[in-house]
């Protein structure tokens, strides 16, 4: 009795109901082709007709994959940011990613809140101009930021704005506390972040906007077999403590600028999203081209049978 109360109590389900879905589905829709097939042609031929439309179809659908990977089905792994190291900027250690030896101290840029004052048809967007960021900034006004960092002087670095940075500086709080730099998001809070290589944008190759440029550029990118590193970082300043009053918001994190400036140095993974709906186009294709063979085969040999019947009667 008390081993029966155990074995109830035991939650047992292991998908038997996704199973026989399956099952059934297989069953109900390739079995009905199957039978309607073999009443008229045969359970062989049913059976090798039945196998090549299901092939054909299948090659039609893993290409689709293929092209768009699916989100819920067959696809490799999808494109992330990987963290390469954490560098205490001013530390005196130079940093192990070439790239980020030159990238431009953030104690030389412009303030976030110097831009501010200088543009105050800006104010409105921001209303926190102590907690704005350059990549903020960046996100509306590109062009009022170009006035006040030259590209030329970001040593190949490109200022990402807030907007497009939202993978990097999700991977940037997971890698932050993941390594005990920080013990949680509050003790820290997000400046700016750049991108470094990468493959040339339409605008780099073609600032004209020439017709004959675009279509080379979409060519050239289209076919380039190696994709350069793409580096991205994301710089993080800690903040300074603050009380929370009780029956009151939050208060809004300030960076402490007597701290140093951390950078989180990430590299681009592309991953593999395509390779697995490939392996299965590639799978299905042959099977389908193998299936329509072995039809083809049948058909010229039951053709020659056929003329030798029919000249043997005619001899006869």
């Amino acid at each position: 009795m008390q081993t029966l109360q155990i074995i109830a109590g035991i939650s047992f389900d292991p998908g038997i109901r996704g199973i026989l879905v399956v099952l059934v589905g297989v069953s109900v829709l390739m079995g009905s082709t199957y039978l309607i097939l073999s009443t008229n042609l045969g359970a062989r031929l049913g059976f090798l007709v039945a196998f090549t439309g299901l092939f054909g179809w299948l090659t039609i659908l893993t290409f689709m994959w293929w092209l768009t990977p699916p989100a819920i089905g067959p696809r490799g792994n999808i494109p992330t940011w990987k963290p390469v190291e954490i560098y205490v900027n001013g530390g005196g250690d130079t940093a192990k990613t070439d790239s980020l030896n030159v990238l431009v101290d953030p104690a030389s840029l412009p303030k976030a809140d110097r831009i501010l004052a200088d543009n105050p048809d800006l104010a409105k967007d921001f209303p926190n101009a102590s907690g704005t960021s350059l990549s903020d900034i960046q996100s509306n006004y590109p062009d009022v930021v170009s006035g006040y960092i030259s590209p030329d002087s970001l040593n190949g670095w490109k200022l990402v704005s807030a907007s497009s940075a939202g993978e990097a500086q999700a991977a940037a709080d997971a890698e932050l506390v993941a390594s005990g730099v920080f013990k949680t998001t509050a003790d820290y809070k997000k400046l700016n972040t750049w991108q470094f290589g990468g493959k040339p944008t339409l605008a780099e190759d073609c600032p004209d906007g020439g017709i004959i440029c675009r279509v080379t550029h979409r060519v050239s990118s289209a076919f380039q077999i190696k994709n350069p590193q793409n580096f991205t970082v994301v710089q993080v300043q800690q903040v300074i403590p603050q009380e929370t009053i009780p029956g009151q918001a939050p208060p809004i994190p300030k960076a402490d600028p007597t701290k140093p400036v951390i950078s989180v140095v990430f590299i681009r993974d592309i991953g593999n999203e395509r390779v697995i709906p490939f392996l299965y186009f590639v799978i299905s294709l042959a099977l389908f081209i193998l299936s329509a063979a072995a039809l083809h085969n049948r058909d010229k040999t039951l053709m020659k049978n056929k003329a030798m019947a029919e000249a043997a009667s005619k001899e006869s």
